[in-house]
């Protein structure tokens, strides 16, 4: 699959700049970037995301013109997120500061993991550096991966196998490093522990997945084989949510990255096309718990369709041999998880499939539009924009090959 880029897809449409985004900001930042700064001449933002491909924050390319003691110019770049200033972001924001999650993962936390390979001689690398800044409001600052060649693949096509093997090797390197930090050092700090669950709002939304897609499910060929059962599952979605946000100490847990969907993993490419680096961007939601989350929520959301389901059980035989893999380079003192209970993981939490087919994969197969945002996305009415998750074509290819798949792995039960 050859490489998909946003580039030329990014309007330069009006977008919300935040009144402290002035140069004096980043005046710090930029003294200790930058050899013998002298001053920042110009700062420029634009749209960091193409329209339509963000409903949760605000995506700003910064970039600043500075002069040095001896009057060269250079211009640095950073990537900014600051908040939607929406009602459902708000409320969010309200329940947990994500914006603090954020920066502390990123400047805490991917850290530590990094080390951890380090200190047995590998250089793992998990996403862009981050930085911290005078600001009066929420934020995360990051390094600006476009110049590195970093770019992400196109949603809407979904992964191929290469891409998906990439991610899931990045997965498990991710969680055998959290698993051992916890290992050495102990529980996380709560606020990485709680994730996208922290929201009774988004977990509301998600145990009405069920009963959006019934509302147009006729239009889905086979449907009468599992409407049924849909109905049977759509009222048990809360047991589902409950059971997966409480971690069980008898079962391999990890931290999850969270929200692990196509738009936010980035590929770096070599001349040939082919995957130099794989990285995470939004690290806003980690959680504490069974790895089905993340494997159920990447998988399901993000791969393309002629491997969603024909390569499944493939592809958690691939995760799980990589992640037995580095839990022994970085010396796991525990039990080893065995392929047999990452599938049974799968089969108690097979409800969260659903949920990530019905609620989140109609979201990420949504043509982009302006139209959407988190409080449409989260709303008990109904509106143009969610008929438009349901009744999207694209959808329900999707659908009419994961329902079916469902059924048969006990998920509708």
């Amino acid at each position: 699959m050859p490489p998909q880029t946003k580039d030329e897809e990014i309007c330069q449409r009006e977008v919300q700049i935040p009144d402290w985004v002035k140069p004096e900001a980043f005046q710090d930042l930029l003294k200790n970037e930058v050899k013998d700064y002298k001053e920042t001449k110009a700062l420029r933002t634009t749209a960091g995301v193409a329209a339509g491909e963000n409903y949760a924050t605000i995506m700003l390319r910064v970039e600043l013109d500075v002069e040095t003691k001896d009057k060269s110019k250079i211009t640095k770049a950073f990537m900014l997120k600051t908040p939607h200033h929406t009602e459902a972001y708000r409320r969010l924001l309200e329940k947990s500061d994500i914006f603090d999650v954020e920066r502390g993962m990123y400047l805490e936390v991917v850290p530590e993991l990094e080390q951890l390979y380090r200190d047995v001689g590998l250089e793992i690398k998990f996403g862009a550096k981050a930085y911290e800044i005078e600001a009066s409001d929420y934020y995360v600052l990051l390094e600006d991966l476009k110049p590195r060649g970093f770019r992400n693949c196109d949603r809407l096509q979904g992964l191929d196998q290469a891409h998906t093997e990439n991610v899931l090797k990045k997965f498990a390197q991710w969680h055998a490093a959290s698993a051992v930090r916890v290992d050495l050092k102990g529980p996380y700090n709560e606020k990485y522990t709680q994730g996208i669950f922290s929201s009774e709002e988004i977990t509301d939304a998600f145990c009405r997945s069920g009963e959006n897609l019934l509302k147009h499910i006729d239009q889905f060929e086979g449907h009468e084989a599992y409407v049924k059962d849909l109905h049977s599952v759509s009222e048990k979605l809360i047991d589902v949510v409950n059971d997966l946000k409480e971690p069980k100490s008898d079962e391999f847990n990890a931290l999850n990255h969270g929200d692990g969907w196509s738009n936010n993993i980035m590929f770096q490419y070599n001349d040939k096309n082919e995957i130099l680096s794989t990285y995470f961007v939004d690290l806003q939601l980690p959680k504490w718990g069974s790895v089905a989350q993340d494997l159920y929520y990447f998988l399901i959301s993000s791969t393309s369709l002629d491997i969603k389901t024909l390569k499944f059980d493939y592809f958690i035989w691939f995760y799980h041999s990589e992640l037995v893999k580095h839990l022994k380079i970085l010396n796991y003192s525990k039990t080893l998880p065995t392929l047999k209970s990452i599938r049974d993981a799968l089969n108690k939490y097979s409800g969260w499939a659903f949920i990530c087919s019905a609620c989140v994969m109609g979201v990420v197969l949504l043509d982009p539009t302006d139209d959407g945002d988190l409080d449409k996305i989260l709303s008990k009415e109904d509106s143009s924009f969610k008929n438009s998750i349901y009744t999207n074509p694209r959808f329900r290819r999707h659908m009419e090959v994961l329902l079916p798949w469902l059924q048969h792995q006990g998920a509708l039960e």
